[in-house]
């Protein structure tokens, strides 16, 4: 495109302060090349301007610019104050919540605060669970992952005004950022508690998409004191566990999210320290109200 010559030597002051756009720098640098009447003006103009970049800054221009400097550094000092105290409150507010809701900095406090929510089952109107006392919550046992980021507690709850018990378990994690990484509950199951079934089993299970891994918990508990070992198959291996003082024990099953093959125990005996079978697992068929079989797997005393 061909510029008027005006046009051409109006940039040329701009193009030699430095001042003049990218686009502007080339329509007079491709004009110079075909011109040699403005590549003569150009000459001469670039001999006479001195560049602004150039030029001495008045005394108070500098200072100027020492104190915006300043300014500057203060605004950012000031910036990451504010970023650090606003960190600082949300912290706060985690611990302060923690501490509300059961200050849950333990898997076994986690689930005491999980385990409060289980009692609603044995209450057929909310009336009669909002007029309900505390719960009486004993912690039996606690499992963690090998990682250490994931456990799994079961506990005794007993309803005072209910003369009734259950057997609960409650999952709990580290994931809650908001909480800087205390124990969070996230689950668990419950039924009722009856002393004279002799052995308890439960599993729970917990899928971690920030750990990117599933964890599954195989818990016993044991009332009858005769039995000193526990045998099962879980995820196609074997093994053999001992309850502890308080009749408690279990394993957990780590791998990355769905590869699991398939975490229920089918098979499994409990022995005393000869090695005489106490109990086994069973598969047990029950009738539902619908009239429909359910099927599931439990201990059962031997014959």
């Amino acid at each position: 495109m061909k510029y008027d010559h005006d046009v051409i030597r109006d940039l040329m002051p701009l193009c030699i302060d430095g001042i003049a756009s990218e686009k502007s720098q080339k329509i007079v640098s491709e004009h110079l090349a075909e011109c040699p009447d403005c590549k003569k003006e150009w000459e001469q103009m670039k001999h006479n301007i001195n560049p602004c970049e150039n030029l001495p800054l008045p005394e108070d221009t500098a200072k100027y610019k020492e104190t915006a400097k300043r300014v500057r550094k203060q605004h950012r000092l000031m910036l990451l104050k504010v970023t650090c105290a606003v960190i600082a409150v949300i912290f706060i507010i985690g611990m302060v919540g923690n501490f509300i809701d059961g200050a849950r900095f333990t898997p076994e406090a986690a689930a005491k605060a999980q385990m409060k929510e289980f009692t609603a089952d044995l209450y057929e109107t909310p009336e009669e669970m909002h007029k309900a006392s505390k719960p009486e919550i004993t912690i039996i046992g606690t499992i963690k992952s090998s990682d250490g980021k994931v456990a799994d507690t079961c506990a005794l709850i007993y309803q005072p005004d209910l003369d009734a018990a259950l057997f609960a378990e409650s999952i709990s994690d580290r994931c809650d950022l908001l909480r800087m990484g205390m124990w969070i509950s996230s689950g668990g199951s419950c039924g009722k508690y009856d002393e004279n079934k002799g052995i308890y089993m439960t599993g729970s299970g917990h899928s971690c998409t920030f750990c990117n891994k599933d964890y599954v918990f195989t818990t016993f508990y044991v009332t009858d004191k005769r039995i000193k070992n526990i045998s099962f198959t879980e995820e196609e291996k074997k093994y053999t566990l001992s309850p502890d003082e308080n009749g408690f024990c279990g394993i957990s099953c780590e791998k990355p999210i769905d590869q699991f093959k398939g975490t229920d125990v089918y098979e499994g005996t409990a022995t005393d320290e000869n090695g005489k079978v106490l109990y086994q697992i069973q598969e047990i068929t029950q009738k539902r109200d619908n009239g429909k079989d359910y099927t599931y797997y439990d201990w059962v005393k031997a014959e």
